[in-house]
């Protein structure tokens, strides 16, 4: 019988969460670097810029479609190959998108983008669910959370600044090499693979026991059907209180895909179109990703729902006021609270589907990572339908479907537990 687990057996954290928070912001960030480069796109492509918005649909649909097959691969071989296989891989694609001659070859190398980009986050959710000391899961997880909303201001500010120096060729070869230097760097910062909550065998002969354990545990893991795992998806999606938890998770990265998307296709009243102007309204953002998870701690005290409610009506406020046109450094600072707003709904929507999920929290955590990145799909096409009548428009529009999110939140709240539902305290642990 393996021994408990100690202090000992846990992954350090700071260096642990540092190296893959780092690697999320480059992951998911891929989602968001073609926002600035649109115009060049469209240019080398012989497309128009609203077109090229589905580049965005496109690797966001794959990324999110992607989790629901790379999980189960990560509880098979493991979260360090997976992760390392994947970014691997990304390094591949993201290369491959430079060769596309033309928009539709485009749309097919960010959908192979995305697909290979989605074997990272399950994995990396799981890894710091099973690694890092409980007192600390809470801070590292809602510090990957962070960094992947993160990802939506630095990597658009990044490659502004690469595009305008370089040409945007270079944004997806800096991304490609980034990938191949993460995936060395991982390999050697995560530890191999063991199994929640034991301690790593000591002697070479109970290490290989240990070992062919595991293979077999994973084994058995894998030989669940698909049907099964279907299945599984269906029955949480049939439970009214997951479902409208799930709905309202569109509206998280909706809304803060597509307001972005209005910048750069609609820029607001007092912004104009200048480089330098669209930069420092990215930038102004930054600071509310690195506030957020400072506050973790003070915010997890808060019922979940309650956070996602509030969290996405602050943002709904805050996009409907930047309508208002009253020039660039309005704006920018309305949109530091959106985006602050968006920050705490994040972690706030994964928390409340897990406390709602009992025993199938990973596969609600799945389903809850997928939505999140359908809206961030539809979040393009949103602002592209109104972006013709201005900024205004769009920010309205943005305003509406935060606003949406949060009553559909709160409908959530109305409906009464079935009688076989979990009441559980959430175990931070089961909340990636």
């Amino acid at each position: 019988m393996s021994s408990p687990a100690t202090t000992e057996t846990w992954a350090p954290t700071g260096r642990t969460v540092a190296t893959i928070c780092a690697v999320g912001i480059l992951v998911v960030g891929q989602l968001y670097v073609v926002l600035p480069i649109l115009g060049d796109l469209a240019a080398v492509w012989g497309t128009s810029r609203a077109a090229a918005t589905w580049t965005t649909t496109a690797f966001g649909l794959a990324y999110g479609a992607g989790f629901l097959v790379t999980g189960p691969l990560s509880d098979r071989w493991g979260r360090r190959p997976v992760i390392v296989a994947g970014l691997a891989a990304t390094s591949v694609s993201t290369l491959v998108v430079i060769a596309a001659p033309n928009l539709g070859a485009g749309l097919a190398a960010r959908i192979l983008q995305g697909l290979t980009a989605s074997f990272f986050a399950p994995a990396a959710f799981a890894y710091l669910a099973e690694r890092i000391a409980p007192a600390r899961r809470v801070f590292a997880l809602t510090c990957l959370t962070s960094s992947f909303l993160g990802a939506g201001v630095i990597a658009q500010v990044l490659a502004q600044v690469v595009d305008d120096a370089f040409g945007w060729r270079t944004v997806f070869v800096a991304g490609a090499v980034g990938f191949a230097l993460s995936a060395v760097v991982l390999h050697v910062v995560l530890e191999p693979g063991r199994d929640r909550g034991t301690a790593p065998a000591s002697g070479s002969a109970s290490s290989s026991e240990s070992t062919s354990a595991s293979e077999s545990r994973r084994g058995s893991v894998l030989s669940a059907s698909a049907s099964k795992v279907v299945a599984g998806f269906a029955t949480l999606l049939r439970t009214p209180r997951l479902a409208l938890l799930y709905l309202s998770c569109l509206a998280v990265l909706g809304s803060f895909v597509g307001i972005y998307t209005g910048v750069q296709l609609t820029p607001p009243d007092g912004i104009g179109t200048s480089s330098t102007a669209l930069l420092a309204l990215r930038a102004s953002a930054i600071p509310a990703m690195i506030a957020i998870p400072l506050l973790a701690t003070r915010l997890a005290v808060i019922n979940p729902e309650l956070r996602l409610v509030t969290a996405l009506s602050a943002a709904g406020a805050a996009a409907a006021i930047t309508a208002v046109p009253l020039g660039g450094i309005w704006v920018a600072v309305w949109l530091f609270v959106f985006v602050a707003a968006v920050a705490i709904a994040a972690p706030a929507a994964v928390q409340a589907i897990a406390a709602q999920a009992g025993e199938a929290r990973g596969a609600a955590t799945a389903l809850y990572t997928f939505a999140l990145f359908l809206g961030a799909s539809a979040g393009p096409q949103l602002a592209n339908l109104v972006a013709g009548n201005g900024f205004t428009a769009v920010a309205l529009v943005i305003a509406a479907l935060g606003f949406g999110g949060a009553a559909l939140a709160f409908a959530s709240t109305r409906v009464q537990r079935s009688p076989g539902q979990v009441s559980a305290t959430i175990d931070p642990g089961n909340t990636g």
